[in-house]
């Protein structure tokens, strides 16, 4: 990574597992774009006849946002770990990150650096040699590492890593964006059994206030759902979609991010859908 080269846009493509896109600092980094131009250039490796965005999924598409038809860029040969590991940092030096989202993050860096890094495991720094005797390395821990990389103490970071293994996705996902997604809350979803964690959360989401994510778990008693409106409004959508030309949602300028990310979100919820339905 010594240079910088500038590529087409229509030759980048955002990861299919890179964080949602926040509206308003989209919008805010293409205005800054559009003032004083792209100040970090992204970092892309080689996917099929384009380039994967590593870091720098929400400069991209402010660029796109801002009708930059060419973006500057570093190409690395990083593999799946390593591109990965990027992205995964570049999110956690953002300010923006709820504490279930930086748990989650911290969690899986754990996991990727560990298996990059197999001897650093329980901070042991210590690795098998050939002739079988245990020699100390010099890679730095996953605290050490971490905390070098997105500028947090490594008390931090092992707390955010324990709050993303113990507690399970389908919590986190719950959790996210709620009232109660708080460091305190889930210090104490942590200790609650792993099978009873998704009840615990939908119950003391119905004990928030009404609105938002925490109302879809409080149903008035005369409001029950109904699966076959729910299947109906399902097909009516679906049709809806199907109708649409993908030449023009391929072209759709400013709205590509979106489209994609939105994209991405819908076929991991098809192929939920018909895994379910196959059972």
């Amino acid at each position: 990574m010594n240079s910088i080269t500038v590529l087409p846009i229509d030759q980048l493509h955002r990861r299919p597992d890179a964080r949602p896109l926040n509206d308003e600092a989209v919008a805010a980094l293409a205005e800054s774009i559009e003032q004083i131009g792209l100040i970090n250039a992204l970092r892309v490796r080689p996917s099929g006849e384009g380039y994967e965005v590593i870091a720098g999924s929400h400069r991209f598409s402010a660029c796109d946002l801002a009708g930059l038809r060419e973006i500057p860029c570093f190409i690395v040969d990083d593999d799946d770990l390593q591109a990965e590991l990027a992205m995964i940092d570049e999110n956690l030096c953002r300010a923006e990150l709820s504490p279930s989202e930086r748990a989650q993050q911290t969690a899986r860096r754990k996991a990727l650096y560990e298996s990059l890094h197999p001897e650093t495991k329980h901070g042991q720094n210590i690795e098998i040699i050939p002739s079988g005797q245990f020699v100390r390395t010099d890679k730095p821990s996953f605290t050490e590492a971490t905390a070098r990389a997105v500028g947090r103490d490594e008390r931090s970071i092992r707390r955010d890593a324990e709050r993303g293994e113990k507690i399970t996705p389908e919590a986190h996902r719950l959790i996210v964006g709620t009232e109660l997604d708080k460091g305190v809350y889930l210090d104490q979803i942590k200790r609650v059994e792993p099978e009873k964690q998704v009840e615990r959360v939908k119950a003391d989401l119905a004990r928030e206030p009404r609105g938002g994510i925490a109302g879809r778990y409080q149903s008035p008693a005369d409001h029950k759902p109904d699966p076959v409106k729910t299947a109906e409004r399902f097909v009516a959508l679906v049709d809806q979609i199907e109708s649409l030309s993908v030449d023009d949602l391929v072209s759709s300028g400013r709205m590509r991010a979106q489209v994609g990310q939105r994209a991405s979100g819908l076929a991991d919820h098809m192929t939920e859908i018909m895994e379910r339905l196959n059972r």
